[in-house]
């Protein structure tokens, strides 16, 4: 991502950015209470059934997503995470001055500004030409870029990735940077394949999707299935089609591609802080 973006945005983001800071105190707050209860499900259960509801009219917990709940009930992942969110931004929704901005800001944070679904076609080291499915949910771009990591598992797909997107925007707004938030991915499984395979895999997905990324729109990671090895195909196929070198529109590249030394070690830093915090 170019230095010169980052220090360019204007104030009527960075006020949005305070905003949705604010609903991410609130976020940190109730997911601490979240992890040490014993059963998280049945604790998000009695918070739901105890809280007072939000319309006198309806006796559901948060009517205002009914439209949200009815429009993707085929995406019970997706909305698992938006009423987990729901229930730890209550106390928001309930303020008598602002709940009413806070809901409309929910509601517009939680519909994809654009979800890009594409086949890959690749092929296998018999010869035979395979074919799975792969998503890019471009979630938030208020703070800035879409940020999040791409994912390779036989469990993606579109619901799966919209769950994650949705809570990429709000981790991505705590770090103060001007990004904002999506995720992407595949069905395939890279366990098992050789090597050639996982190139001619990413080689593959990256002529599909590389239309859609720039430092200043979309700047996919690491996720679960795409490390540095899959990061290096990629961008390797990116820098083919695009006639260009350096630009950031990846992040997790090996060491020798601009890779940052520390980027193997940061999550598990993340888990530490994590842990201090919760202590």
């Amino acid at each position: 991502m170019s230095r010169s973006y980052l220090t360019t945005h204007n104030s009527g983001t960075f006020l949005t950015r305070i905003r949705l800071c604010c609903l991410v105190v609130y976020v940190l707050f109730n997911h601490k209470m979240l992890m040490v209860a014993s059963s998280r499900n049945s604790l998000i259960n009695s918070i739901a059934s105890t809280k007072n509801n939000i319309s006198d009219d309806d006796d559901k917990p948060f009517p205002f997503l009914n439209d949200l709940q009815e429009k993707y009930s085929h995406r019970p992942t997706f909305l698992q995470s938006v009423v987990e969110m729901a229930i730890a931004l209550e106390p928001l929704f309930a303020d008598p001055k602002r709940g009413s901005f806070y809901k409309r800001a929910f509601l517009a944070m939680a519909e994809p500004e654009r979800t890009i679904s594409f086949r890959v076609r690749w092929m296998d080291d018999e010869g035979n030409v395979r074919f799975n499915r792969g998503w890019r949910v471009e979630f938030s771009s208020v703070l800035g870029p879409y940020k999040g990591g791409l994912r390779f598992h036989p469990t993606v797909d579109e619901g799966v990735l919209k769950f994650l997107g949705f809570e990429q925007i709000f981790k991505n707004a705590l770090t103060g940077l001007p990004l904002g938030g999506g995720k992407g991915g595949s069905d395939f499984d890279p366990k098992g394949k050789s090597e050639g395979e996982v190139r001619r895999f990413c080689e593959s997905f990256m002529t599909e999707l590389c239309r859609y990324l720039h430092p200043s729109t979309d700047v996919p990671a690491c996720d679960i299935g795409v490390g540095g090895r899959e990061i290096g195909y990629l961008y390797g196929q990116y820098k083919r089609l695009a006639n260009k070198h350096g630009e950031g529109v990846l992040t997790g590249k090996p060491t020798n591609l601009g890779h940052s030394p520390l980027r193997p070690e940061a999550t598990g830093y993340g888990v530490m802080y994590l842990a201090e915090i919760c202590a």
